[in-house]
């Protein structure tokens, strides 16, 4: 995991696991039984650990509070939920190295265990959190949903734009980091700390996420599942175009990534062993296009640019060992394409 190197947070984070643990337990029967194999997988919890280094930052390097603790975890939930549902929608057969929960219980049940899962998100939040910071989390609920459905209902023109491409990862991603730090800065903030800082923690969350979502969407198409934990090419596969092929598209390739798309969405409604044999050589056809065309180099460029503004926002909060924690895993997640 990446906090093995960071014995502190490592020791925080077991904490919010326990939380966790108990949280997926409550239901009891097969719906306690899918939700705690899922959060016994090995998982980053970049959320929750965002959460819980905002509060230290703020705190001068105290142990995170019970409270925050608590918060960090209502966080990994509602983004564990929210995994499950996009698995749903997008026919995934694998999530953190094993079969993704539809795929073992079913959609109806793997619907219901993500619905739990949010419906104990909002309890915890609105047992631990001030009023401001519950009714913020509510609004990022919203904005999660909204950027699901703008993947699945684009026009054709809007679908090849970068900039339409960066407001989806804002809604799907960065605004959850950045809701991790802010949450944990504020939370963690009394009535003698600076209140600048939480708004440069949240920047940096902010530009986090949106370098996180991109060197993601690269190892979609250019990843190994057994590094990724989770299905490949689900984003070609569904049609859902990303920075690497947006990026290709514009540099000379779109007729030809259009037809490669369209060959890989028919073999993917269809069943049986030949399909999937032709289906996985037209995924190799558009990696190679994308490669070429500089879409690959092009993303993680755009992931880089991203990663030195959090950085640049970190240079302005106080020197501290959280501060050089925080800069270390931020460029890990960076390294993760190259």
């Amino acid at each position: 995991m990446i906090w093995d190197g960071f014995p502190e947070i490592r020791r925080e984070l077991d904490r919010v696991q326990a939380v966790i643990r108990a949280e997926v337990t409550r239901p009891g029967g097969v719906i306690a039984e899918g939700l705690s194999e899922l959060a016994n997988r090995d998982a980053k919890l970049l959320r929750p650990a965002f959460t819980i280094l905002a509060a230290r930052i703020q705190t001068g390097g105290r142990a995170a509070e019970e409270r925050i603790i608590r918060l960090a975890a209502a966080i990994e939930l509602l983004h564990i939920a929210s995994l499950i549902h996009d698995d749903i929608v997008d026919g995934a057969e694998h999530r953190r190295g094993g079969k993704a929960l539809h795929r073992k219980y079913g959609d109806r049940t793997a619907v219901l265990m993500g619905d739990f899962l949010f419906a104990r998100c909002f309890s915890l939040v609105s047992d631990y959190a001030r009023p401001e910071n519950a009714s913020l989390l509510t609004g990022t609920v919203g904005h999660l949903i909204e950027s699901e459905v703008s993947e699945y209902t684009a026009d054709n023109e809007s679908e090849w734009s970068v900039r339409k491409y960066l407001h989806r990862v804002i809604g799907k991603t960065a605004v959850l980091f950045s809701l991790s730090f802010h949450i944990g800065a504020a939370e963690a903030c009394d009535e003698n700390c600076d209140q600048r800082s939480v708004e440069v923690l949240r920047r940096i969350g902010y530009n986090i996420g949106i370098g996180f979502q991109i060197i993601d969407d690269v190892l979609d198409i250019f990843g190994e599942q057994r590094t990724t934990g989770k299905t490949g090419a689900v984003d070609l596969k569904q049609g859902i175009l990303t920075l690497p092929v947006i990026l290709a598209a514009n540099n000379g390739q779109r007729a030809r990534l259009i037809r490669t798309l369209e060959k890989i969405a028919r073999r993917h409604s269809r069943k049986g062993g030949i399909n999937r044999f032709w289906e996985n050589r037209a995924l190799d056809e558009v990696r190679t296009r994308i490669e070429e065309a500089g879409g690959r180099q092009g993303a993680i460029a755009a992931a880089e640019v991203y990663t030195r503004r959090a950085h640049r926002e970190l240079d302005r909060l106080p020197d501290s060992a959280d501060r050089a924690t925080l800069r270390s895993v931020t460029a890990q997640l960076l390294s993760r394409a190259s």
